[in-house]
């Protein structure tokens, strides 16, 4: 039985923490000074280009991976060995894969039926062998082995995924057209009956063909009464016949079934094979969580879709990987138990897929911890008693319209209740993420020295977030070796002695955390202060009523962070809804330029419509502007304190404590990443990307805890 899974995931540069963009700023040296290397089998169809997309998704792994041991003394390489699942005696195959003491691993078996002769040999003996196939049969056989692992739900969930959509399209009757005796739609073939009735459909019948009876079993299916028909072809060259059959002597328009495939129509050898043909083909197949920006990335760096599979192989690289870095650090743990620690780590979420993730769980494996592992396709959660099946699968309702995949919508399960989510409501990030040029090799001076300029624009109880937030971002430039006379610090600090205060004194951005105002030093407050006053601070313009400038040169860096509320057009201050425009900011970042008062400068905005105000500023060389919104829409607050009756923070700056919290040297792009996934309600925008450098090797260490 075969199964459509494809293609590698991608977003190679996407996870490079980087390094400043001088080479005469210093940089600690990073990589270890030793490296294991451990040999995994990869056992997948080679023809019709796959062989491209496994080796891209797995280089792409690599290159990342090794990324993230830039902490460590040791680290972890896998060597990748590649079979055509095509074309090689897989029972052979196996037998020489499970007696080599140097295979870590095997990955393989696109299609069932040859994933299950690839277990039969190497669960076995106890080889570690993680498919891509789904039949519910594979699990049941070798689950017990401890040594099978399926990187997606099987096709019980894929049928009741299809019949769900049957539902949603206001459909009542189906049929099944399957594969006689194939080990992939047995699957279906037994399911289908129990979900049809548990779903209130009416079942039309289950039309089983083989290889001589394809035409008369597809005429049949169209012709049974079915509204719709689902197609479980167990090759793609099955997919042809069924077309061709269904299109001739074609039925009235009102009586013709609409036809749903499952994941085997689903991939860049489909499209291949069938050209024009495969027009409207529409179905469900599973791939990769569409929040993890993924399929995104991969499309922005390559050009084309992703298809079925990517996601998972690419998570299947990632989990051997931890498992021999676990075991590294545990010598006497075998490679089933360290697996089983890795899926089963409940510590903090570590985030996904990307360099800089891995390099979060990396680091934490090796204090000791045990981190929640996820990856593209999701969450990684598996089955706690057999560790066997991914617990959870994002499937995407898919139709091939001018020549291309388009998702229409995703379908997941969560604590066992299946839900489904529109692409509106699943993707609308991911659909708007901004791309990078990553060849860009802007040259600077050697950096000399750090200056911030921190802004809380808004006074009174009810806007306590703005105040916090800067107040949290003041503790953080301390912590990092900021001392005082380098940050200009503007806020009206009316919070810490208000009345509605439980605690005087005391201000935090959660209801456990630490006071961000102990020790604060405050240099203006805001009621003192107009917005013109600014201009003086940035360029230096030291006076009687502003004795606190940023005094800096061509070697510093100031990073200038603002938190407030903002109105279409505007930036307010305190209660002057335009007390800060475009094209006034523009004007004052323009001047710093001309009289060189800075090296590179990041300013970061939480304010409603802020996108407006900053896309204003473009064109000027050394500056990076990030938004936590465009210029259309609200930002959005984060953490409600029902006891003090306040939010405590805002979303886009929770967010970009916690990524400066557990990495200072987090690269731009990685941080660009993180605050628009976590962002939620809002588009966290970049501007001026193109004056400022590559945002892949530029990173947060030249404005956090650069040493002067």
């Amino acid at each position: 039985m075969k199964q459509r899974l494809i293609n590698i995931l991608t977003v190679l540069c996407l996870m490079f923490i980087g390094v400043s963009c001088s080479d005469d700023v210093p940089t600690p040296a990073v990589g270890p000074s030793r490296w294991d290397e451990k040999t995994v089998a990869v056992v997948l169809p080679m023809e019709k280009g796959l062989d491209a997309h496994w080796h891209r998704c797995l280089d792409m792994f690599s290159q990342n991976f090794e990324r993230a041991f830039a902490n460590q003394k040791t680290g972890i390489r896998l060597k990748f060995e590649y079979y055509d699942e095509m074309t090689v005696d897989l029972n052979d195959l196996a037998g020489q894969l499970a007696a080599r003491d140097d295979i870590y691993a095997v990955i393989g078996g696109l299609y069932s039926s040859d994933a299950a002769i690839l277990a039969t040999r190497l669960t076995i003996a106890g080889k570690p062998f993680f498919t891509l196939a789904t039949s519910e049969e594979l699990v049941r056989a070798y689950a017990t082995t401890g040594n099978l692992w399926a990187m997606t739900e099987t096709d019980i969930t894929q049928c009741e995924v299809l019949l769900s959509k049957v539902i949603n399209y206001g459909g009542h009757s189906v049929a099944l057209l399957v594969r006689d005796n194939d080990i992939y739609g047995k699957t279906f073939a037994d399911w289908f009956a129990f979900q049809t009735k548990e779903l209130g459909l009416d079942n039309k019948g289950t039309y089983a063909y083989d290889e001589s009876s394809i035409d008369e079993m597809t005429r049949q299916a169209k012709q049974s009464g079915a509204e719709y028909v689902i197609c479980v072809p167990s090759e793609i060259d099955e997919i042809e016949p069924m077309l061709h059959n269904y299109n001739i002597t074609p039925l009235a328009a009102e009586t013709a079934p609409r036809l749903l495939f499952s994941d085997t129509a689903y991939g860049a050898d489909v499209m291949t094979l069938l050209g024009n043909k495969a027009e409207g083909i529409e179905g469900v197949a599973f791939g990769a969580d569409p929040e993890s920006g993924f399929d995104i990335s991969y499309h922005t760096y390559y050009g084309i879709e992703p298809t079925t599979g990517e996601a998972q192989l690419y998570d299947t690289a990632m989990l051997l990987g931890y498992a021999a870095w676990y075991q590294n650090l545990n010598p006497d743990v075998t490679t089933r138990n360290a697996l089983r620690h890795i899926v089963s780590g409940r510590e903090l979420n570590m985030g996904s897929w990307t360099g800089e993730d891995m390099s979060l769980v990396v680091d934490a494996l090796g204090r000791g911890g045990s981190p929640d592992v996820r990856g593209a396709s999701g969450h990684l959660n598996f089955d706690s008693k057999l560790y066997t099946n991914v617990l959870a699968t994002t499937y995407y309702n898919y139709k091939i319209y001018n020549g291309r995949y388009i998702i229409l919508d995703y379908n997941t399960s969560d604590g066992g209740n299946r839900t489904d989510a529109t692409l509106a409501g699943w993707n609308w990030k991911a659909s708007h993420m901004q791309d990078f040029d990553d060849t860009s090799n802007i040259q600077y001076p050697a950096q000399t020295g750090n200056w911030a300029l921190l802004v809380a624009t808004s006074t009174g109880w009810t806007n306590y977030r703005h105040q916090a937030d800067v107040l949290a971002i003041y503790q953080q430039l301390k912590a990092s070796g900021y001392d005082d006379h380098h940050i200009i610090l503007i806020a009206e600090d009316d919070l810490a002695t208000n009345p509605a205060n439980p605690e005087p004194g005391v201000i935090r951005i959660t209801p456990s955390g630490s006071n961000v105002r102990t020790d604060a030093r405050i240099d203006y407050r805001l009621s003192d202060l107009n917005s013109t006053d600014i201009r003086a601070i940035l360029t230096g313009e030291r006076s009687d009523r502003l004795p606190e400038v940023i005094d800096a040169d061509s070697g510093d860096n100031i990073f200038v962070y603002w938190s407030g509320h903002g109105v279409p057009g505007g930036m307010v201050w305190n209660d002057d809804n335009f007390g800060m425009t475009g094209g006034v900011l523009a004007s004052i970042f323009r001047d710093m330029n001309n009289r060189r008062c800075y090296r590179k400068l990041l300013m970061m905005v939480e304010a409603c419509f802020s996108g407006g105000v900053l896309s204003q500023c473009e064109g000027i060389p050394g500056m990076l502007f990030i938004t936590a919104a465009n210029g259309d829409e609200t930002s959005k607050a984060d953490i409600f304190n029902s006891t003090l009756n306040v939010w405590m923070t805002n979303r886009f700056t929770s967010t970009f404590i916690e990524q400066i919290t557990a990495n200072t040297a987090i690269a731009m792009r990685d941080l660009y990443y993180r605050l628009f996934i976590n962002t939620v309600g809002s588009h966290v925008m970049v501007y001026n990307a193109p004056q400022y450098g590559n945002l892949y090797n530029a990173d947060m260490s030249e404005f956090i805890n650069f040493k002067q």
